[in-house]
């Protein structure tokens, strides 16, 4: 089956997900949910407190998952996975299965956002080059007024360990955000926020190159190009050296690793009703 239902945590608080619905795409579950569905997930996170991960899964996340089962297991360990690309959207209709829409990294940043305003919480921004997570923030509080802006920090290239974990840990701690936003690449960003549980963030979320986007350094593609799944090919055009493997090789295998996995599915399905006869 392309759906699978998991029990709830804490309905009272997530009505929107008192029944987790999923979509298993490479046996990697995505959260059928909408934006208002996210939303409230969030609300409800920030409202319990304690440390909730946040996945922004896409194609490139599904392949990476196929060659790491250890990444593989911590998207689906995750507190909401939300697909972060049209192409996903169009597997889940393949398989079988139903995402409502996409809801990318910025999305969940303005949600935050939005709640920052209205409930007084506050947002932390770690990763990115240089002045790249402040700029964002300027955009925001350019859109939004006055949030609440815990911290930025851009760590240097390289393994966050030894001191400079001391640090990121320290001022983390002592900012004590309600949204934690991690722009360091996938998958070394959800690494690294399962590896800091202890921080007690109520939301943590990876967010890959959104910081780029929202503070302009990176031109998004057109509203058309999203909506019809050409982003890849927009940003391929504008980074071809950066992103051609992962785009033309890796991302291309787990399509067509997509497109196989139904006919298993149906000759194991096919093989099960002759057992049974």
């Amino acid at each position: 089956m392309a759906i699978t239902t998991y029990p709830p945590a804490l309905p009272e608080l997530r009505p929107s997900l008192a029944e987790r619905r999923r979509v298993s795409i490479l046996g990697v579950g995505i959260d059928a949910v909408s934006r208002a569905d996210a939303g409230r997930a969030l609300e409800a996170f920030v409202e319990e407190g304690g440390h909730h991960q946040v996945v922004t899964a896409n194609i490139d996340f599904l392949s990476i998952a196929t060659r790491n089962v250890g990444f593989k297991q911590l998207v689906n360990d995750a507190d909401l996975v939300t697909a972060d690309g049209t192409p996903l959207l169009w597997a889940a209709r393949y398989l079988g299965g139903s995402l409502p829409e996409r809801i990318t990294g910025p999305d969940l940043i303005q949600m935050a956002a939005r709640h920052s305003l209205t409930q007084g919480s506050s947002m932390f921004f770690l990763g990115a080059a240089p002045g790249i997570a402040a700029a964002a923030v300027d955009h925001l509080r350019e859109k939004y007024g006055n949030i609440g802006v815990a911290g930025v920090y851009s760590p240097p290239i390289g393994d966050l360990v030894g001191e400079e974990d001391v640090r990121i840990r320290r001022l983390i701690r002592d900012a004590r955000p309600d949204f934690l936003f991690v722009a360091l690449g996938c998958p070394k960003q959800d690494f690294w926020i399962d590896a800091h549980r202890d921080l007690d963030v109520p939301v943590a979320v990876g967010i890959g190159g959104s910081f780029d986007f929202l503070s302009g350094r990176i031109r998004r593609a057109p509203s058309w190009a999203q909506r019809g799944g050409l982003e890849w090919a927009f940003r391929l055009a504008h980074e071809p050296r950066r992103l051609a493997k992962r785009y033309l090789v890796d991302d291309v295998r787990t399509v067509a690793q997509i497109g196989l996995s139904k006919f298993r599915a149906r000759e194991q399905e096919a093989s099960s009703q002759r057992e049974r006869a």
